[in-house]
């Protein structure tokens, strides 16, 4: 039976966040437009999030059992501090047309938030491929 390779789904899930996120910042009115107004709804956010943390501190936890390096750690962390910070100062308002810099800032830190947390799974993924003997497997 072949292992899950949590970097790669994670990376994927993160990937999808960060262009979600851009697109509901930037181009909401366009989803609206294409019938797609209901990835821009609170819950589908809430579940990307929770798909992509999920994802993240599974890859995080098998990557330091075997690298042990902290650098994964780190980037995870610098994209978990965005998204909260995202989520907990600016809230879920979406405007068709951002309206004020709060509006790009909150778009900013879900972006910065998806690719620290796509760089996360790609540098957890290459630290595990080059464990030699001395990394746990």
């Amino acid at each position: 039976m072949e292992r899950v390779n949590w970097d790669r789904w994670g990376a994927l899930a993160s990937s999808i966040c960060a262009v979600h996120c851009l697109l509901t910042g930037v181009a909401f009115g366009l989803l609206s437009v294409a019938g797609l107004g209901i990835l821009g709804s609170e819950p589908a956010e809430w579940a990307f999030v929770a798909i992509t943390v999920t994802l993240g501190i599974t890859a995080l936890v098998h990557g330091l059992r075997k690298h042990h390096s902290l650098a994964p750690a780190l980037i995870f962390s610098v994209g978990m501090v965005c998204l909260l910070v995202s989520k907990t100062a600016f809230g879920h308002e979406h405007h068709a047309v951002p309206e004020n810099a709060s509006d790009y800032i909150h778009t900013a830190l879900n972006v910065m938030a998806g690719v620290c947390l796509v760089t996360f799974h790609i540098v957890n993924q290459r630290l595990q491929k080059s464990c030699g003997l001395h990394c746990n497997h």
